[in-house]
């Protein structure tokens, strides 16, 4: 089995910039915003396991 280790810093990062521009998460979730859009304001989703 493959052991997954996560960096802690860049998930509290993640999160941050997150609850920061809830906005632009709530509205990709809703299917009304790309990826691409996340990812230029640095916004990085993670895995799932």
């Amino acid at each position: 089995m493959k052991k997954i280790t996560t960096n802690k810093q860049t998930v509290i990062e993640s999160v941050a910039k997150m609850v920061a521009d809830k906005n632009a998460v709530r509205s990709f979730l809703k299917g009304k915003a790309s990826i691409e859009s996340l990812k230029e304001k640095g916004i990085k989703l993670a895995n799932p396991l």
